[in-house]
């Protein structure tokens, strides 16, 4: 069975060997392509990997790198999604930056783009972007786009993934190279994308969430390879991140906000000392992206890694909901507190 999406080229290329893709494979459906709306009914998509699924990797391996001008550009292509006119003028303004960082010319952009705006070749008089900012906007920027302009027939002929697959690969190539993922972290993040479902908000929240919702699920995606639960999810009766879960073992508050409920074939032993963790100084940093990375030294004992991440997990939800909330109070009714009453709704 050949690789879906982004990894078919990884795989063809030697970057992924396929048995490490097994237990991704493993989740898979059998390969169907269907006929969608986009592009007055001329679009298609594959139901074995869907073309969003494209963009949201390309989202999760975008938030691995520092730039402002990366986490900039992920809340445009958020607010943006779908939207296939909008998403491709993004796409063309990137385009002109990472030229513009190469060293190229406005008359030569316009050659690639015959629709080029005045405000497009205005970038190239601007202080340049570096040319890694520019090229991971770029890759990001394509792969939205992508999932909303769909697959075209030849991809379905040929068997093959679209142009956000190979966006894709650009961004694990570079974060490869940067030490930004190793292939267990894209093959995890690739996994938690299939398995993850979509999150649940009682009441609709602002576009400003969708970064904190981003970033949560990434959150959890590493705590799940942290400690080898089947499921992780931040939830509250009003929302739930990454989805709504089936079943838990595991529970423990997460700050005023959210609980965190942790999933396994068997409850380890270490769980009843995560709240002992609570207390302790914390395993976690964040960039300028607002990202969790959990940072476990080689000081800390095999049998506290998993209770300290998610120790970790916990106060970075806090914190990460907290800053929302006082950036954007309109979202306080979207994160309620979570009381006995609501504890009793959910759990009685």
């Amino acid at each position: 069975m050949d690789a879906p999406g982004p990894f078919f080229f990884l795989v063809r290329d030697g970057v992924v060997p396929l048995e490490l893709l097994a237990p991704l494979l493993e989740r898979l459906p059998a390969e169907k392509y269907v006929r969608t709306s986009v592009r007055d009914g001329e679009g298609f998509d594959s139901q074995r990997w869907p073309v969003a699924r494209d963009a949201a990797l390309a989202r999760v391996l975008a938030q691995r790198f520092d730039e402002p001008e990366i986490a900039r550009a992920i809340v445009e292509v958020e607010a943006a999604a779908g939207d296939a006119p909008r998403l491709r003028a993004l796409m063309r303004r990137a385009g002109a930056r990472w030229a513009a960082a190469a060293g190229g010319e406005p008359s030569m952009f316009v050659q690639w783009w015959r629709d080029a705006t005045a405000d497009d070749l205005a970038v190239f008089s601007e202080p340049p972007w570096s040319s890694r900012a520019a090229w991971v906007v770029m890759n990001l920027c394509s792969a939205y786009h992508a999932a909303a302009d769909g697959l075209y027939a030849f991809h379905v002929h040929r068997g093959i993934p679209g142009a956000g697959a190979e966006a894709v690969v650009q961004l694990v190539k570079q974060a490869l190279a940067d030490g930004l993922v190793d292939l267990a972290g894209l093959v995890a993040a690739a996994e938690a994308l299939v398995a993850g479902g979509e999150p649940h908000f009682a009441v609709a929240p602002s576009p400003a969430v969708r970064p904190v919702i981003a970033a949560i699920a990434d959150a959890c995606a590493e705590v799940r390879r942290a400690t080898g639960a089947s499921r992780c999810t931040v939830m509250s009766e009003a929302f739930a991140i990454p989805s709504p879960p089936d079943g838990a073992k595991f529970m423990i508050s997460a700050g005023p906000r959210a609980l965190l409920l942790l999933d396994f074939t068997n409850a380890p032993a270490w769980t009843s000392r995560v709240a002992s963790f609570r207390s302790r100084p914390l395993f976690t940093r964040t960039g300028r992206s607002a990202r969790f990375e959990l940072v476990l030294g080689p000081e800390v004992r095999e049998e506290d890694r998993a209770p300290a991440a998610v120790a970790a997990l916990c106060f970075f939800v806090e914190v990460t909901l907290d800053a929302h909330i006082a950036a954007h109070p309109e979202d306080d009714v979207v994160f309620p507190s979570v009381d006995d009453a609501m504890l009793a709704r959910l759990f009685g």
